[in-house]
């Protein structure tokens, strides 16, 4: 594991996790019951990594409401929260990686332990009605392959679940290594790693391609209209 020190959601953390599968979108290469995920969002998120590779640019994630700008503001204020409730030191969570440097994630904090990061932390403030079907019902298992590729990347013992609002009771889980799925889900890495370096090999031989900054200020993109 490797910890970079980076501030999440800056142009250096951005820059630091180019053409890199991560565990937000590992949903897309292991289902939550631990097979293979449709081939087709595979392959779509290969397609968004080389096209990161190539060009030398963040790909946009999905639009951001007002829900997720509050919780991005709140994120801090939740963190104190926990840390408060559980007596727990935490560290910001950085960009960490394997330590071949192909496959991180980007963990809200680190829970330390003897000063050493042992524990990822996962903090969601959402809008009061996604709180309450967390407190209520759970998150379920939307979020194992994030949670499992966390706890196999950053080798953690654990990884909290922290849902939060300012006015109403929290919700807190922890999740433990599977340590079944997590041998599967580090095969499936393992050949979408071979099938990314593959697909990004046969684009370049295609020919040369202009990164977004080398592009002319056109109106269009070097490589056709998007």
């Amino acid at each position: 594991m490797k910890i970079n020190r980076v501030e999440q959601g800056t142009a250096e953390w951005k820059k630091i996790r180019l053409g890199i599968p991560t565990a937000s979108w590992f949903h897309t290469i292991i289902t939550p019951g631990g097979k293979a995920s449709e081939n087709r969002e595979r392959k779509k998120y290969i397609y968004r990594l080389v096209a990161e590779r190539l060009l030398q640019q963040p790909m946009p994630d999905s639009f951001v409401n007002g829900w997720m700008e509050r919780g991005n503001d709140l994120e801090g204020a939740a963190a104190r929260a926990f840390a408060k409730r559980f007596k727990l030191d935490l560290a910001d969570g950085g960009f960490v990686t394997t330590n071949d440097y192909r496959v991180g994630c980007s963990p809200d904090r680190l829970v330390m332990k003897r000063s050493r990061p042992c524990e990822g932390l996962e903090i969601k403030v959402p809008s009061p009605w996604f709180h309450l079907a967390n407190l209520c019902e759970g998150p379920g298992d939307k979020y194992k392959a994030q949670v499992q590729g966390q706890l196999l990347i950053g080798e953690f013992e654990a990884v909290h679940f922290y849902s939060w609002n300012p006015n109403l009771p929290d919700y807190h889980l922890v999740t433990l290594r599977d340590e079944r799925y997590i041998r599967t889900l580090e095969t499936l890495l393992g050949v979408f790693l071979d099938e990314l370096d593959q697909t990004e090999d046969y684009v370049r031989r295609k020919g040369p391609v202009a990164t977004l900054a080398e592009a002319p200020l056109t109106g269009h993109f070097p490589w056709g209209d998007p």
